[in-house]
């Protein structure tokens, strides 16, 4: 029986020593350049920006002195008096429309139709045997007088019915109400057959002129 003996100690091998001269060199080497190119970069950067914040710079100052400019120019421009007047010309024209609208609006000054509805009513409603021998319309409709004739006096209240059935002459009553009977014609008889005796001529009907007063009645009147 037989045994082998290691007689060969580790610290007897050859050892490697990573850390030379020449390692740290190399590894310095590496090192300043990566410092440099990150130097050089950030130097490059800074440039770049200190470039951009003048031009920036140079802007904002020469937005200040064009501002600095117009308003010195403004403060001692003098304003046009022919501008001024125009101006002041169309601002008491627009003001004066204001009154009138709001004049118009609370009623002050009349109705703002106007008096084609009124003319409309009249014209549609006409009676046989009555006619309109004229009308007055004052006040924007609030005050009104009706001036006819007719023939047979029970047209009146009929027309007075359909007057009333028209939208513009709703609301009112009538104040006022004159009949009178036309006088007639004075016969003229020739000289020549004064003496003559003939029978008298039948005598056509007068026409009874009248004339009525309408007005407006409120709310209370109308409860009335």
């Amino acid at each position: 029986m037989s045994a082998q003996i290691n007689l060969y100690h580790p610290r007897f091998l050859k050892q490697h020593d990573r850390l030379t001269l020449g390692n740290v060199a190399i590894a310095a080497v590496v090192v300043y350049a990566v410092l440099a190119a990150a130097a050089g970069w950030a130097w490059q950067d800074a440039a770049a920006r200190k470039e951009a914040a003048a031009a920036v710079e140079a802007q904002l100052q020469a937005a200040k002195e064009h501002v600095e400019e117009v308003t010195k120019a403004a403060a001692t421009r003098k304003p046009n008096p022919q501008l001024i007047a125009e101006l002041e010309s169309a601002e008491g024209l627009l003001r004066r429309r204001a009154d009138i609208a709001r004049l118009l609006e609370s009623g002050a000054v009349g109705s703002t139709g106007g008096f084609a509805e009124y003319l409309r009513g009249f014209a549609r409603q006409v009676p046989e045997g009555l006619w309109l021998t004229g009308f007055t319309i004052a006040s924007g409709g609030n005050d009104m007088e009706i001036r006819g004739s007719m023939l047979n006096p029970a047209a009146l209240p009929d027309y007075i019915r359909r007057l009333g059935a028209e939208k513009v002459f709703q609301g009112r009553s009538f104040a006022a109400l004159t009949m009178n009977r036309a006088d007639p014609p004075a016969a003229v008889r020739p000289v020549a057959q004064a003496a003559a005796v003939s029978p008298a001529p039948t005598a056509a009907p007068l026409p009874i002129d009248f004339v009525l007063m309408p007005k407006l009645v409120d709310a209370k009147e109308a409860r009335q």
